[in-house]
């Protein structure tokens, strides 16, 4: 046997006979870690194996493919003009292996995704059950959003992506994940409660006659204004900004023991935040509210395993959240 398939080999094309999808896709996964050590972690296998591997796609491309830059390996400019060939090849081979509908209990992938705190609080998090229900050999890789997250989307760098108010660049691909108003979160015994209870709803004038715990979690956070509701609720006196937190789930810790305030999406609060240690106060009707859009890159956008994650994922946060707020006005 191993005789015919050495002659048939032989009659095969070069381009065929020294590649194998097994070499593409650890070509993939070095392009996406950056490190050989992770990269072979990832699949499983020896160092040494790893290290064989790069060298035989180093011979088969006859080029360096990665650079090392410190513990780091770096594509150099002909492995990024490969990687976009590469992931649609195996993905053509992964689509044409299916005989079917993508099966959710079948799919295997890891999926990156970035965001802030509020977001993960209010999507990933308490969806995550339902996700390793529907999904249970797909992994959920989370990491902090900033400033780079299109190009990182954009480099297939991760695969979603939780963002609001940024525009959205034309290779880019969205949809609404969630809208929550926002509310006015103090310690208990605040005057602001009393004032809630007796109005049914707190004003801009309201909040601003305490000093503000402000957040300030989005990538525009070195321009002005930079608060929730795009500055909306920021205090006309600089001076009652008592504190910058780039972190939502601080805010409990940080109004501890003051009359300070802060604004907060209300599904994040009624989530995350201690009733018993804070007070989540309504805003008038005139205060904007924040939605929150899940972003992908349009490589993916036809992608089935992607479309269902992604439908999954936006269905599950969509009834969670509904659930949430609902409750909150019973």
């Amino acid at each position: 046997m191993s005789s015919e398939r050495a002659e048939l080999t032989s009659s095969m094309p070069d381009f065929v006979r020294e590649i194998d999808p097994c070499a593409l896709y650890f070509f993939v996964t070095l392009y996406r870690t950056g490190s050989l050590p992770r990269t072979a972690e990832q699949l499983g296998v020896s160092l040494l194996s790893a290290n064989r591997m790069l060298a035989r796609l180093r011979a088969y491309w006859d080029a360096p493919l990665f650079v090392r830059s410190g513990a780091s390996m770096l594509p150099d400019r002909s492995a990024k003009e490969k990687y976009e060939g590469v992931v649609r090849l195996l993905r053509l081979l992964e689509e044409l292996r299916s005989t079917g509908p993508v099966d959710p209990a079948r799919l295997k992938r890891t999926v990156r995704l970035a965001c802030y705190d509020n977001a993960f609080a209010a999507t990933i998090a308490t969806v995550h059950a339902d996700l390793a229900k529907t999904f249970p050999n797909v992994h959920f890789q989370v990491q902090q959003a900033d400033e780079h997250m299109f190009d990182l989307l954009r480099t297939d760098k991760l695969d979603l992506l939780f963002f609001a108010r940024q525009g959205l660049p034309p290779d880019m691909c969205s949809a609404a994940a969630l809208t929550t108003p926002y509310a006015c979160i103090v310690a208990k015994g605040h005057p602001l409660t009393s004032v809630a209870r007796q109005t049914g709803a707190l004003t801009r004038h309201d909040v601003a006659r305490y000093a503000q715990v402000l957040v300030n979690a989005q990538p525009d956070r070195y321009r002005r204004p930079n608060g929730p509701g795009n500055g909306y609720f920021n205090p006309d006196d600089p001076a009652k900004i008592s504190l910058v937190t780039p972190f939502f789930l601080s805010v409990p810790l940080c109004l501890e023991g003051t009359d300070h305030c802060a604004i907060v999406p209300e599904v994040t609060a009624r989530l995350a935040f201690d009733t018993s240690r804070v007070d989540i106060l309504p805003l008038t009707r005139e205060a904007p509210e924040l939605t929150v859009q899940l972003g992908w890159h349009e490589r993916t956008q036809k992608d089935p395993a992607f479309e269902l994650i992604r439908s999954v994922l936006l269905d599950l946060i969509d009834k969670s959240t509904k659930s949430v707020l609902s409750g909150s006005r019973a």
